[in-house]
């Protein structure tokens, strides 16, 4: 017996969200596998613990982005063929990712200096290599014209302590005691509120698709009874 009344348009909204979530696991997979593919991506990086850093986050988006398919597939199947079974893994996954969720963001308060640090000697290690490197020139060059800042934390000073000629920095005038890491931090604390509103909504989203899962698993469970 199927279905009917709220229950088969909740059955419909299911669909279409676990389309879209699978649709993200398969752009995921794909940023990761490039990430991982092109070499070029973290050699334009000098610092190794940073361009380390950026590798395990293309794995790990690899290993989120086949989680999130095979999810969405469950999702998805699930609500169609009204399989209580496929709706259950999903409504077990998607409770490990709002779990997941919730520390990630936890440990991302705990950690952001760690973070700087990890900016910083990137930035040092480029400075470092300026007057000698292209790739770091170019790296450099790039942070300091999207941020409008020079150096590393204390601007210009940097080049010079760092034995670069400070008259090849590329540095405007106004921002020559504007350090990058402080700029780079700025911006992302500036962003913090739409990062954090970004993250409350795919967990609202996430705690949606738990209850639509378990609504849809009860009625299921009382049509087959009927």
């Amino acid at each position: 017996m199927g279905l009917g009344g709220c229950y088969s348009c909740i059955k419909y909204v299911m669909f279409a969200f676990n389309l879209i979530f699978w649709l993200v696991g398969c752009a995921l997979l794909g940023v990761g596998i490039w990430a991982l593919v092109d070499k070029t991506f973290s050699d334009k990086f000098d610092n190794p613990e940073l361009s380390s850093f950026l590798q395990t986050m293309a794995i790990a988006m690899c290993v989120v982005g086949g989680i999130i398919m095979l999810v969405g597939f469950c999702g998805c199947c699930g609500a169609i063929k009204e399989s209580q079974c496929m709706l259950t893994i999903f409504f077990i996954f998607l409770t490990i990712f709002f779990v997941a969720l919730v520390g990630v963001g936890i440990w991302g308060l705990v950690n952001k200096e760690s973070l700087q640090d990890l900016i910083s000697d990137s930035l040092a290690a480029s400075i470092a290599k300026y007057d000698t490197d292209s790739a770091a020139k170019s790296y450099m060059n790039g942070i300091q014209s999207s941020f409008s800042c020079c150096g590393n934390k204390l601007g210009l000073v940097d080049y010079i302590f760092a034995g670069s000629d400070p008259t090849k920095a590329g540095c405007s005038i106004d921002t020559i005691t504007t350090g990058c890491s402080n700029a780079i931090f700025k911006a992302f604390e500036d962003n913090l509120v739409m990062v954090a509103a970004i993250t409350i909504g795919v967990g609202v989203v996430m705690l949606l698709g738990m209850i639509f899962s378990m609504m849809l698993c009860c009625a299921i469970r009382d049509s087959q009874a009927v």
